[in-house]
């Protein structure tokens, strides 16, 4: 008579990794349906960009080129980390991405916006500092390493 390893189920895997997983999908719904959303209405939220925009120092063109842009890189973004797949460049440019519209919303001086943003901002920052805790993702499942050294 042969013995099995009994398989782990859900409520075998760590508070921490449990934890991790369910921000790291809310973060990531949350992006994927900002960019998903925005697709089918993408000339309204251009021109209502723009609109915004009128009295920064930004000109039209580039802030119509940024909010057309705004959409895939929402949802590509929010799709790695949902995914948990290059969960590391995702989150990356998730933080990077905030740092572009804290830029923006400071500009038009719509503080409650960039208030929102820098929260967005804490919650790439904690994925990313906890990113060893990634185990519910593909990156777990295809054996990405994740890096362990403090430097660069």
């Amino acid at each position: 008579m042969s013995q099995t390893t009994p398989r782990a189920g859900l409520f075998d895997i760590s508070a921490p990794v449990l934890g991790y997983t369910t921000l790291r999908l809310a973060i990531g719904m949350s992006m994927l349906i900002h960019g998903i959303a925005r697709f089918p209405k993408i000339s309204t939220f251009v021109e209502a960009t723009v609109k915004m925009f009128a009295g920064s120092p930004l000109p039209a063109f580039a802030v119509a080129t940024f909010a057309r842009m705004t959409p895939p890189v929402e949802l590509m973004i929010g799709l790695l980390v949902i995914l948990g797949l290059a969960t590391r460049l995702g989150l990356t440019l998730g933080g990077i991405w905030m740092v572009l519209l804290i830029f923006g919303s400071t500009l038009i001086e719509k503080y409650d916006v960039v208030g929102i943003q820098l929260v967005y901002s804490l919650i790439f920052f904690q994925l990313l500092q906890h990113l060893p805790q990634n185990m519910l993702s593909v990156d777990a499942l295809i054996g990405v390493r994740r890096r362990t050294s403090p430097g660069i």
